[in-house]
């Protein structure tokens, strides 16, 4: 028997600090330094949103960040303590994040407005009992999880859907029963979907099932996909704006100059896309492949292009550039500037991925229809390519990290007790 702790943390924010003035915060767990923010400069905001995470963890009493406003090179002085925030860590001990502001409390104690971070937060502690004792329940689960999925899927919130598919996936993936087992809730979810459209749109276990395995099977694809052109992109932000809402430009002429702008990095971004299939993930391909033929069995060959692209695309390659801090592509939280050059990349591409058009509300993109209308078909070769069966020639990637299944199912029998009382 053993106990894991674990702490997943988000330092998001300061307010009441002096403006102009650079801050960075550093976490310590019981006095022990174990990560440190990135410097940013407070303007309208102080915005960090860093998050860290820490598994296998000693017990911990107390979380401390500690606030540090960052040298002035031309008066060369040393940075400056600002104050500390302490965190109980029996304050956050829970399965849902705890989001609050709290204090910053300087050395000469509490003062009467003082600066507060804002901190978004859980700590963990999961007893894990030998395989012997879970076997049974493991059997269970991989000969019923349907029964198990059909029950909660109308019963449970979405945060539970989502801690439920993570934690099923790593044991599936394990036993080696992933491929079969996303088949099946996948195929299920897409019955219940009348208009293909709409399919994979929704919050369902195997929305949260697939999201999970290609975060699992696909993080060293993403990085060697993607981490190249989005640090271009967010290093180089100032100087190459994309921004094309006539509302927030100058000029004609710095519209013009900043749509070229984003046609090049978009076009950038797809083209890293489409040149990463020799080393796409195995399992991940093999997966699209089952999901082509099943789907061909039961008629629908329309649907596997939505269901592909809406799996790849609005559940991975697009979060991953919205947010690349979150999926591990970026060390720190992307400028405003470099955020919305992300978002307006992301929205084109997953227009493209919907094989649909800008129009409407969205009409000062439709410049980049033209892109949309020419490389159409060469998003149904590359969602071709990845859902084929595996070639030998090409050098796939396999995964091979340590899952930990006594913990996963430790996590699962928790899960289940709480949501089976949700059952009618």
């Amino acid at each position: 028997r053993r106990t894991d702790n674990s702490l997943k943390i988000w330092i998001l924010e300061a307010k009441g600090v002096a403006n102009k003035k650079w801050y960075f915060c550093e976490l310590c767990l019981d006095k022990n330094l174990h990560a440190r923010t990135a410097g940013k400069q407070k303007n309208d905001l102080c915005f960090w949103g860093q998050h860290f995470e820490f598994d296998d963890l000693p017990v911990v009493h107390n979380i401390n960040i500690n606030l540090y406003r960052e040298a002035d090179r031309k008066k060369k002085k040393d940075k400056t303590f600002v104050g500390t925030v302490t965190i109980p860590v029996n304050t956050i001990t829970s399965r849902f994040l705890i989001e609050k502001w709290y204090p910053v409390v300087s050395e000469k104690g509490s003062s009467k407005d003082p600066p507060s971070l804002r901190i978004k937060c859980k700590y963990q502690t999961v007893d894990i009992l030998p395989l012997e004792v879970y076997e049974e329940f493991l059997e269970y689960l991989k000969t019923d999880y349907m029964t198990v999925c059909d029950l909660l899927e109308p019963a449970i919130g979405v945060k539970a859907k989502e801690d439920i598919a993570t934690a099923l996936v790593a044991v599936m993936q394990r036993e080696g029963y992933a491929q079969k087992f996303l088949a099946d809730i996948v195929m299920a979810d897409v019955d219940r979907i009348d208009d293909e459209h709409l399919t994979f749109r929704g919050n369902s276990l195997a929305t949260k099932a697939m999201e999970a395995y290609m975060k699992l099977v696909g993080e060293n694809y993403l990085q060697d996909t993607l981490a190249e052109v989005i640090g271009g992109i967010v290093d180089h932000a100032a100087d190459r704006d994309c921004e094309v809402d006539p509302l927030k430009v100058t000029s004609p002429a710095m519209l013009a100059k900043q749509q070229a702008h984003l046609r090049a990095v978009v076009e950038s971004a797809w083209h890293c896309i489409l040149k990463s299939t020799p080393y796409f993930p195995a399992e991940l391909q093999e997966c699209f492949y089952t999901y082509r033929q099943r789907l061909a069995g039961f008629g629908r060959e329309e649907v596997a292009d939505h269901l592909i692209s809406a799996s790849i695309f609005l559940r991975f390659l697009c979060p991953a550039i919205l947010s690349p801090s979150l999926f591990g592509i970026t060390p720190e939280y992307p400028s405003d500037k470099a955020a919305r050059n992300l978002t307006l990349i992301a929205k084109t591409l997953q227009t493209l991925a919907n094989f649909t058009r800008f129009q409407g509300k969205e009409n000062f993109m439709e410049f980049m229809n033209d892109f949309l209308e020419k490389e159409a078909s060469t998003m149904k070769q590359y969602l071709k390519e990845i859902s084929s069966p595996l070639s030998k020639d090409q050098c796939y990637s396999k995964f091979d990290d340590y899952i930990d299944v006594c913990k996963n199912l430790s996590i699962l029998h928790t899960l289940f007790s709480e949501s089976l009382s949700k059952v009618a």
